[in-house]
């Protein structure tokens, strides 16, 4: 058999950094959320892909990393980073079989997979399950994401009609990219002949969508020869024997009913007594297709007295310049206004890019008409908005690494726009940071500090690579046009995103 175990391996999987495995921030979820939870040392990430998140988090935290990638390619990049910054990380292209039956590893504090368990075979999910038995200490947490039934009931068939085109009828010695192109074609024209067994309209809007996305993401999505949802219960079932319990979904927003249930829907949550039960009915409610969720081995809530203690030492920062805050919300029941009276207060309070405490902020804000509870729920909303970053109760690292990874991504972003983050030590992980933001900062620690001399490097730049911008969906062909753009971008980092990344230690103050 095929090392790719029938995994697609002929095109990169994608760059993305996600959040969610971080365990500073699934530390900040779960104390929201109400549980008391040991100090973390070790950590492990299952299946790293290109290696951004466990790169971002080893530069950036204290904990020590082990991560695998069965691909020899992802492996190679990941560990190039790994030794860029000297995080220590120990980073290898073991597949599942190999690397969780290894009896060299430590204990973990957390465990987090993301984008893998729907698309592995049920051999290698129980290899994955004996492994967070057996390694996952009392206390720890595992972050695991998946599709989820019933959300893709309706698309099931859709998939196994890209897989069988692939297989079937691609021609001889096509690239899985062709073979996603031509998939996509022939799905359109059986879409056209109006099958019944695809007659639902929803159907159609997914692959309108599906037929705009990067042709790599999409093989690694649908093309793989396992992909398998599934529905809570039965994740709840295969997580039985590590002795885990749930906990939440990774976005402090599921911690806000009101944004996603009407007032009959939420008396019928709040009437079912199981957890678990009640976590498939919620899926129901909203046809969920994916979920990221947090398990704890051995979960403990304190008392209300300790629960409110332990919110008040956490710590928050503005993620955007506070001019860029969106004050709607756009939510799968609709979009969300969010009241001025009570999101400004905050959001002034944080304008100038520090860290506060939420028991500083709630000492700030004495005064105002914001009540104790409804600041819970605005740093609920905030904070699952993407909008404030949660941070650990102190800076997670020295900087040092962070600092030596970001220089190795901002040169590679002289090349490419694929990597969309940088480390924090701050945040013990990554924030999201544009290639051109990147390019700034380059120079910006070069001594270039007017927003002129850093738009005229990357203008030039651009012209070496023989790139132009793209603004709003259309390249820019005026030399001039499009260094008048640059300076308002550097402008705009000068003043808006510089504090806020000097606030996270992406840049010394």
């Amino acid at each position: 058999m095929s090392w790719s175990a029938g995994y697609v391996t002929d095109v990169d999987y994608t760059y993305g950094y996600y959040s969610e495995l971080n365990p500073y921030y699934a530390r900040f979820v779960l104390q929201d959320a109400g549980y008391a939870l040991p100090a973390w040392h070790t950590a492990c990430e299952l299946g790293f892909g290109q290696g951004m998140s466990v790169n971002l988090h080893a530069a950036s935290g204290s904990l020590q990393w082990y991560a695998n990638d069965f691909n020899p390619q992802h492996a190679a990049f990941a560990q190039e980073l790994a030794a860029a910054s000297g995080s220590g990380a120990v980073l290898s292209d073991e597949s599942f079989a190999e690397f969780c039956t290894r009896d060299d590893l430590p204990a973990f504090d957390f465990i987090g997979l993301h984008g893998i368990w729907s698309w592995i075979s049920a051999d290698n999910r129980a290899l994955i399950v004996d492994f967070v038995r057996r390694k996952l200490r009392v206390g720890g947490v595992l972050y695991i994401s998946y599709n989820t039934l019933p959300g893709w009931a309706a698309f099931t068939p859709l998939r196994k009609l890209f897989a069988s085109h692939a297989e079937r009828m691609s021609a001889p010695g096509a690239g899985i990219e062709a073979q996603v192109k031509a998939a996509l074609d022939f799905s359109q024209q059986l879409l056209a002949a109006e099958p019944r067994a695809l007659s639902d309209s929803r159907v159609k809007e997914r692959l309108g969508t599906i037929a705009k996305q990067d042709p790599h993401y999409l093989a690694h999505e649908y093309f793989n020869r396992d992909w398998e949802p599934m529905y809570f219960a039965d994740m709840a079932a295969a997580l039985a024997p590590a002795k885990l319990s749930y906990a939440c979904q990774a976005s402090t927003l599921d911690q806000v009913s009101v944004l996603h249930f009407t007032p009959e829907q939420q008396a019928l949550l709040d009437g079912i007594s199981d957890p678990l039960f009640r976590e498939t009915v919620r899926d129901y409610i909203q046809n969920q297709q994916f979920r990221r969720d947090y398990w704890i081995k051995g979960a403990r809530k304190p008392a209300p007295a300790e629960q409110e203690a332990q919110w008040a030492h956490l710590r928050v920062a503005l993620a955007v310049p506070r001019e860029q805050v969106k004050m709607k919300l756009a939510l799968p029941r609709g979009t969300i206004n969010l009241t001025p009276a009570l999101y400004e207060p905050v959001l002034d309070a944080l304008a100038d890019g520090q860290p506060r405490t939420l028991g500083e902020l709630a000492r700030q804000l004495l005064g105002t008409a914001l009540q104790r509870s409804q600041l819970v729920e605005v740093i609920r909303v905030l904070v699952g908005a993407r909008m404030l970053l949660p941070l650990p109760e102190q800076p997670a690292a020295d900087g040092q690494a962070a600092a030596r990874l970001n220089q190795r991504i901002v040169q590679l972003a002289q090349h490419s726009a694929r990597i969309a983050a940088l480390a924090s030590p701050q945040a013990g992980g990554g924030v999201p940071l544009s290639r051109f933001s990147q390019l700034f900062i380059q120079q910006y620690l070069a001594g270039e500090r007017t927003a002129d001399s850093l738009a005229q490097y990357v203008h030039a730049l651009l012209q070496r690579n023989r790139e132009r911008v793209v603004h709003e969906g259309k390249m820019m062909e005026s030399e001039a046009a499009q260094l008048a753009h640059l300076q308002g971008l550097a402008q705009h980092f000068l003043q808006a995103e510089l504090p806020l990344l000097q606030g996270m230690g992406v840049l010394p103050a």
